[in-house]
Protein backbone atom coordinates (compact mmCIF):
# COMPACT_ATOMS: atom_id res chain seq x y z
CA UNK A 1 0.00 0.00 0.00
CA UNK A 2 2.64 2.30 1.08
CA UNK A 3 4.51 1.62 -2.70
CA UNK A 4 1.44 2.08 -4.41
CA UNK A 5 0.34 5.54 -2.63
CA UNK A 6 3.95 6.58 -3.44
CA UNK A 7 3.55 5.49 -6.99
CA UNK A 8 0.45 7.26 -7.70
CA UNK A 9 1.39 10.87 -6.24
CA UNK A 10 4.49 10.62 -8.33
CA UNK A 11 2.78 9.78 -11.26
CA UNK A 12 -0.30 12.14 -11.13
CA UNK A 13 1.47 15.19 -10.99
CA UNK A 14 -1.58 17.43 -11.72
CA UNK A 15 -3.52 15.91 -9.35
CA UNK A 16 -1.02 15.95 -6.82
CA UNK A 17 -0.28 19.40 -7.28
CA UNK A 18 -3.79 20.99 -7.07
CA UNK A 19 -4.53 18.32 -3.89
CA UNK A 20 -1.04 20.17 -2.48
CA UNK A 21 -2.43 23.36 -2.20
CA UNK A 22 -6.01 22.95 -1.44
CA UNK A 23 -4.06 20.76 2.15
CA UNK A 24 -2.15 24.32 2.23
CA UNK A 25 -4.64 26.45 2.54
CA UNK A 26 -6.23 24.65 4.95
CA UNK A 27 -2.79 23.77 6.89
CA UNK A 28 -1.91 27.10 7.11
CA UNK A 29 -5.53 28.54 7.65
CA UNK A 30 -5.82 26.61 10.78
CA UNK A 31 -2.21 27.39 12.12
CA UNK A 32 -2.91 30.82 11.67
CA UNK A 33 -6.36 30.69 13.50
CA UNK A 34 -4.79 28.69 16.32
CA UNK A 35 -1.62 30.39 16.99
CA UNK A 36 -3.88 33.26 17.61
CA UNK A 37 -6.00 31.73 19.43
CA UNK A 38 -3.07 30.92 21.80
CA UNK A 39 -1.95 34.01 22.10
CA UNK A 40 -5.47 35.56 22.85
CA UNK A 41 -5.08 32.26 25.74
CA UNK A 42 -1.88 33.54 26.68
CA UNK A 43 -2.93 37.67 26.80
CA UNK A 44 -5.97 36.52 28.89
CA UNK A 45 -4.32 34.97 31.44
CA UNK A 46 -1.71 38.02 31.24
CA UNK A 47 -4.88 40.34 32.13
CA UNK A 48 -6.00 37.80 34.58
CA UNK A 49 -2.70 37.99 36.62
CA UNK A 50 -2.01 41.95 36.28
CA UNK A 51 -5.76 42.02 37.73
CA UNK A 52 -4.65 40.37 40.79
CA UNK A 53 -1.58 41.44 41.34
CA UNK A 54 -3.05 45.27 41.66
CA UNK A 55 -5.03 46.73 44.87
CA UNK A 56 -7.20 50.29 44.41
CA UNK A 57 -7.78 52.68 47.57
CA UNK A 58 -10.45 55.30 47.37
CA UNK A 59 -12.17 57.01 50.12
CA UNK A 60 -15.91 56.22 50.76
CA UNK A 61 -17.35 59.43 50.16
CA UNK A 62 -14.48 60.15 46.90
CA UNK A 63 -12.49 63.07 49.05
CA UNK A 64 -8.65 63.12 49.37
CA UNK A 65 -6.92 61.40 51.91
CA UNK A 66 -3.20 60.75 52.74
CA UNK A 67 -1.00 58.00 50.59
CA UNK A 68 1.54 55.39 52.54
CA UNK A 69 4.69 54.57 51.35
CA UNK A 70 4.48 51.50 48.95
CA UNK A 71 6.55 50.68 46.85
CA UNK A 72 5.16 50.38 42.96
CA UNK A 73 2.45 52.76 43.86
CA UNK A 74 0.54 54.77 40.83
CA UNK A 75 -0.81 57.54 42.68
CA UNK A 76 -3.99 60.00 41.40
CA UNK A 77 -5.28 63.08 42.42
CA UNK A 78 -8.37 64.53 40.59
CA UNK A 79 -9.52 68.37 40.55
CA UNK A 80 -10.72 71.08 38.53
CA UNK A 81 -8.16 73.75 37.81
CA UNK A 82 -8.83 76.90 35.14
CA UNK A 83 -6.83 77.05 32.01
CA UNK A 84 -4.51 80.09 31.40
CA UNK A 85 -3.97 81.63 28.31
CA UNK A 86 -5.78 78.68 26.13
CA UNK A 87 -9.30 77.91 25.24
CA UNK A 88 -11.19 75.13 26.74
CA UNK A 89 -13.00 72.97 23.77
CA UNK A 90 -16.44 74.22 23.97
CA UNK A 91 -20.07 71.91 23.82
CA UNK A 92 -20.79 71.47 20.04
CA UNK A 93 -24.28 72.52 20.79
CA UNK A 94 -23.67 75.74 21.66
CA UNK A 95 -24.09 75.45 26.21
CA UNK A 96 -23.50 79.14 26.96
CA UNK A 97 -21.30 79.24 30.22
CA UNK A 98 -22.17 82.84 30.67
CA UNK A 99 -24.15 82.69 33.83
CA UNK A 100 -21.28 80.71 35.84
CA UNK A 101 -18.83 82.74 37.98
CA UNK A 102 -15.83 83.63 36.67
CA UNK A 103 -13.93 81.17 38.55
CA UNK A 104 -15.53 78.11 36.91
CA UNK A 105 -15.12 79.59 32.94
CA UNK A 106 -12.50 78.12 30.64
CA UNK A 107 -11.61 75.40 33.25
CA UNK A 108 -10.58 71.69 32.36
CA UNK A 109 -10.61 68.31 34.44
CA UNK A 110 -7.20 67.40 35.57
CA UNK A 111 -5.65 64.15 36.50
CA UNK A 112 -2.16 64.36 38.46
CA UNK A 113 -0.38 60.79 38.66
CA UNK A 114 2.95 59.44 38.26
CA UNK A 115 2.31 57.02 35.55
CA UNK A 116 -0.24 58.25 32.83
CA UNK A 117 -0.45 54.55 31.02
CA UNK A 118 -1.65 52.77 34.20
CA UNK A 119 -4.56 54.88 34.62
CA UNK A 120 -7.70 53.05 33.57
CA UNK A 121 -8.57 55.19 30.58
CA UNK A 122 -5.15 54.26 28.84
CA UNK A 123 -5.19 50.68 29.98
CA UNK A 124 -8.87 50.18 28.66
CA UNK A 125 -7.74 51.62 25.89
CA UNK A 126 -10.77 54.58 25.68
CA UNK A 127 -7.78 57.43 25.40
CA UNK A 128 -5.27 56.64 22.95
CA UNK A 129 -1.65 58.24 23.28
CA UNK A 130 -0.80 59.78 19.77
CA UNK A 131 1.85 61.75 20.12
CA UNK A 132 5.15 62.28 22.37
CA UNK A 133 4.99 60.20 25.58
CA UNK A 134 3.35 58.98 29.10
CA UNK A 135 3.83 60.66 31.90
CA UNK A 136 6.29 59.05 34.22
CA UNK A 137 7.61 59.36 38.09
CA UNK A 138 10.81 61.17 36.65
CA UNK A 139 8.84 63.81 35.37
CA UNK A 140 8.40 67.13 36.69
CA UNK A 141 5.78 70.31 35.13
CA UNK A 142 4.46 67.86 32.44
CA UNK A 143 1.46 67.46 30.80
CA UNK A 144 -0.96 65.27 28.51
CA UNK A 145 -3.52 67.36 26.86
CA UNK A 146 -6.49 65.98 24.24
CA UNK A 147 -6.21 66.21 20.97
CA UNK A 148 -8.88 68.75 20.32
CA UNK A 149 -7.93 71.11 22.83
CA UNK A 150 -4.22 70.96 21.06
CA UNK A 151 -5.84 71.68 17.64
CA UNK A 152 -8.24 74.56 18.89
CA UNK A 153 -4.87 76.35 20.40
CA UNK A 154 -2.45 74.93 17.92
CA UNK A 155 -0.91 73.31 20.41
CA UNK A 156 2.23 70.47 19.64
CA UNK A 157 4.28 68.16 22.15
CA UNK A 158 7.20 70.76 23.84
CA UNK A 159 4.76 73.53 23.94
CA UNK A 160 3.50 75.14 27.40
CA UNK A 161 0.14 75.33 28.81
CA UNK A 162 -0.61 77.07 32.36
CA UNK A 163 -2.94 76.06 35.07
CA UNK A 164 -3.58 77.90 37.63
CA UNK A 165 -0.27 80.12 37.07
CA UNK A 166 2.01 77.33 36.72
CA UNK A 167 3.33 76.14 33.41
CA UNK A 168 3.86 72.84 32.19
CA UNK A 169 5.11 71.33 29.40
CA UNK A 170 3.34 69.53 26.55
CA UNK A 171 5.08 65.91 26.93
CA UNK A 172 2.21 63.95 24.87
CA UNK A 173 -1.19 64.55 23.16
CA UNK A 174 -4.08 61.65 23.30
CA UNK A 175 -6.96 61.30 21.71
CA UNK A 176 -11.19 59.49 22.54
CA UNK A 177 -13.82 60.36 24.37
CA UNK A 178 -14.73 58.78 28.15
CA UNK A 179 -18.10 58.98 29.48
CA UNK A 180 -19.56 62.21 30.35
CA UNK A 181 -21.87 63.52 33.28
CA UNK A 182 -22.57 67.03 32.03
CA UNK A 183 -22.89 69.47 35.36
CA UNK A 184 -22.43 72.72 32.76
CA UNK A 185 -19.19 73.44 33.96
CA UNK A 186 -16.59 72.75 30.25
CA UNK A 187 -14.63 70.37 32.05
CA UNK A 188 -16.96 68.00 32.02
CA UNK A 189 -15.92 66.58 28.71
CA UNK A 190 -13.00 64.62 27.38
CA UNK A 191 -11.64 67.15 25.13
CA UNK A 192 -11.09 69.07 28.23
CA UNK A 193 -9.48 66.61 30.34
CA UNK A 194 -5.04 66.52 31.13
CA UNK A 195 -3.21 64.76 33.23
CA UNK A 196 0.00 66.30 34.78
CA UNK A 197 2.58 64.94 36.66
CA UNK A 198 2.30 64.03 40.28
CA UNK A 199 5.09 65.72 41.89
CA UNK A 200 4.88 69.06 40.53
CA UNK A 201 1.76 69.71 42.93
CA UNK A 202 4.43 68.97 45.97
CA UNK A 203 1.34 67.08 48.00
CA UNK A 204 0.96 63.65 49.94
CA UNK A 205 -2.90 63.62 49.48
CA UNK A 206 -4.72 61.31 46.60
CA UNK A 207 -7.69 60.86 45.44
CA UNK A 208 -7.01 57.12 44.56
CA UNK A 209 -4.21 54.99 45.07
CA UNK A 210 -3.61 51.95 42.93
CA UNK A 211 -0.93 49.35 44.95
CA UNK A 212 1.24 46.45 43.14
CA UNK A 213 0.36 43.80 45.48
CA UNK A 214 -1.88 40.95 46.06
CA UNK A 215 -1.99 41.42 49.72
CA UNK A 216 -5.22 42.37 50.53
CA UNK A 217 -5.49 42.01 54.09
CA UNK A 218 -2.11 43.88 54.39
CA UNK A 219 -3.52 47.55 52.67
CA UNK A 220 -7.31 46.66 54.55
CA UNK A 221 -5.20 47.07 57.76
CA UNK A 222 -3.87 50.86 56.62
CA UNK A 223 -7.15 51.74 55.09
CA UNK A 224 -10.16 50.66 57.11
CA UNK A 225 -12.96 49.51 55.51
CA UNK A 226 -14.61 51.72 57.87
CA UNK A 227 -13.97 54.76 55.63
CA UNK A 228 -12.21 53.08 52.91
CA UNK A 229 -12.99 51.14 49.47
CA UNK A 230 -10.45 48.56 49.17
CA UNK A 231 -10.70 46.10 46.21
CA UNK A 232 -9.01 44.10 43.48
CA UNK A 233 -8.34 46.37 40.18
CA UNK A 234 -10.12 44.63 37.95
CA UNK A 235 -11.80 47.47 36.36
CA UNK A 236 -8.95 48.42 34.40
CA UNK A 237 -8.52 44.87 32.71
CA UNK A 238 -12.34 43.97 31.93
CA UNK A 239 -12.46 46.56 28.49
CA UNK A 240 -9.33 44.85 27.48
CA UNK A 241 -10.51 41.06 28.59
CA UNK A 242 -14.02 42.04 26.85
CA UNK A 243 -11.88 43.26 23.65
CA UNK A 244 -9.72 39.66 23.81
CA UNK A 245 -12.82 37.09 24.40
CA UNK A 246 -14.75 38.74 21.21
CA UNK A 247 -11.30 38.33 19.19
CA UNK A 248 -11.52 34.76 20.08
CA UNK A 249 -14.74 33.97 19.65
CA UNK A 250 -14.94 35.18 15.89
CA UNK A 251 -11.61 32.81 15.64
CA UNK A 252 -12.73 30.19 16.95
CA UNK A 253 -15.90 30.49 14.43
CA UNK A 254 -13.34 31.21 11.40
CA UNK A 255 -11.61 28.24 12.58
CA UNK A 256 -14.64 26.12 12.64
CA UNK A 257 -15.50 27.60 9.04
CA UNK A 258 -12.22 26.14 7.87
CA UNK A 259 -12.70 22.98 8.42
CA UNK A 260 -16.30 22.46 7.74
CA UNK A 261 -14.98 24.12 4.16
CA UNK A 262 -12.06 21.75 4.01
CA UNK A 263 -13.81 18.61 4.61
CA UNK A 264 -16.37 19.85 1.98
CA UNK A 265 -13.77 20.84 -0.99
CA UNK A 266 -11.05 17.72 -0.44
CA UNK A 267 -14.41 15.39 -0.10
CA UNK A 268 -15.70 16.67 -3.48
CA UNK A 269 -12.51 16.58 -5.19
CA UNK A 270 -11.62 13.16 -3.74
CA UNK A 271 -15.40 11.98 -5.22
CA UNK A 272 -14.50 12.84 -8.46
CA UNK A 273 -11.26 11.67 -9.06
CA UNK A 274 -12.23 8.36 -7.31
CA UNK A 275 -14.68 7.70 -10.53
CA UNK A 276 -11.95 7.92 -12.60
CA UNK A 277 -9.65 5.26 -10.68
CA UNK A 278 -12.68 2.72 -10.64
CA UNK A 279 -10.58 0.55 -13.14
CA UNK A 280 -7.25 0.72 -10.70
CA UNK A 281 -9.75 -0.15 -7.70
CA UNK A 282 -11.18 -3.18 -9.59
CA UNK A 283 -8.18 -4.40 -9.83
CA UNK A 284 -6.71 -3.83 -6.38
CA UNK A 285 -10.10 -6.01 -5.45
CA UNK A 286 -9.19 -8.87 -7.86
CA UNK A 287 -6.30 -9.51 -6.57
CA UNK A 288 -7.35 -10.20 -2.98
CA UNK A 289 -7.28 -6.58 -1.59
CA UNK A 290 -9.76 -5.51 1.29
CA UNK A 291 -11.78 -1.93 0.94
CA UNK A 292 -9.99 -1.06 3.87
CA UNK A 293 -6.62 -1.57 2.49
CA UNK A 294 -7.75 0.36 -0.76
CA UNK A 295 -9.06 3.23 1.37
CA UNK A 296 -5.78 3.38 3.42
CA UNK A 297 -4.04 3.71 0.32
CA UNK A 298 -5.87 6.92 -0.19
CA UNK A 299 -5.08 8.04 3.10
CA UNK A 300 -1.42 7.46 2.69
CA UNK A 301 -1.81 9.03 -0.52
CA UNK A 302 -2.80 12.79 0.72
CA UNK A 303 -0.55 12.27 4.15
CA UNK A 304 2.72 12.10 1.98
CA UNK A 305 1.52 15.43 -0.01
CA UNK A 306 1.01 16.96 3.40
CA UNK A 307 4.61 15.66 4.56
CA UNK A 308 6.08 18.84 3.02
CA UNK A 309 4.13 21.19 4.55
CA UNK A 310 4.25 19.70 7.30
CA UNK A 311 7.69 20.16 7.72
CA UNK A 312 7.69 23.66 6.87
CA UNK A 313 4.98 24.55 9.24
CA UNK A 314 7.00 23.15 12.07
CA UNK A 315 10.12 24.64 11.22
CA UNK A 316 7.97 28.04 11.54
CA UNK A 317 6.41 27.24 14.53
CA UNK A 318 9.77 26.34 16.24
CA UNK A 319 10.80 29.96 15.54
CA UNK A 320 7.95 31.60 16.94
CA UNK A 321 7.34 29.18 19.92
CA UNK A 322 3.63 27.78 18.64
CA UNK A 323 4.94 24.17 18.04
CA UNK A 324 1.36 23.22 19.96
CA UNK A 325 -0.67 25.47 17.38
CA UNK A 326 1.59 23.35 14.80
CA UNK A 327 0.54 20.01 16.11
CA UNK A 328 -3.11 20.71 16.72
CA UNK A 329 -3.52 21.85 13.23
CA UNK A 330 -1.59 19.16 11.73
CA UNK A 331 -3.60 16.81 13.93
CA UNK A 332 -6.87 18.56 12.43
CA UNK A 333 -5.49 18.12 9.25
CA UNK A 334 -5.12 14.66 9.69
CA UNK A 335 -9.21 14.37 10.32
CA UNK A 336 -9.86 16.22 7.54
CA UNK A 337 -7.94 13.70 5.20
CA UNK A 338 -9.50 10.94 6.77
CA UNK A 339 -12.73 11.87 7.08
CA UNK A 340 -12.91 13.31 3.34
CA UNK A 341 -11.56 10.14 2.24
CA UNK A 342 -14.25 7.94 3.99
CA UNK A 343 -16.89 10.50 2.45
CA UNK A 344 -15.25 10.21 -1.00
CA UNK A 345 -14.95 6.21 -0.45
CA UNK A 346 -18.68 5.51 -0.12
CA UNK A 347 -19.27 4.36 -3.31
CA UNK A 348 -16.72 1.46 -2.39
CA UNK A 349 -18.17 1.13 0.79
CA UNK A 350 -21.42 0.46 -0.61
CA UNK A 351 -20.75 -1.68 -3.69
CA UNK A 352 -20.26 -4.70 -3.91
CA UNK A 353 -16.95 -5.78 -4.96
CA UNK A 354 -18.41 -7.73 -7.98
CA UNK A 355 -20.24 -4.90 -8.66
CA UNK A 356 -17.46 -2.87 -9.25
CA UNK A 357 -15.55 -5.58 -11.09
CA UNK A 358 -18.06 -5.70 -13.45
CA UNK A 359 -17.25 -2.13 -14.74
CA UNK A 360 -13.73 -3.14 -15.96
CA UNK A 361 -15.23 -4.78 -18.68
Amino acid sequence: MIHNAYAYITRKKVRTGILFLILMVILISLYGCLSILSSNTQLEKSLYTASQSSIVVSKKDGSEFKNQIFNNCVYEYEFVSKLEGTKVVSAKQGVSLDSLPEEYKNVVSVLATNTSSKNILFQSGVFTLTSGKNIESKDRNSILIHSELAKKNHLKVGDTIRLNSHTYTIKGIFEGKKHETYTGLSSDFSENMVFVDYQSLDTNMVTKLTIDSNDLKQVQSIYPSSEYIVSKDTKAYQSALESAQSVKHMIQILCYFIIVCGLIVLSLVLTLWLRNRVHEIGILLSIGKGKMEIIFQFVLELIFISIPLGIVVCVISLVFNQVSSFLLSYGLLMSIIIVSVLIASLMIMIKKPREILSKLS
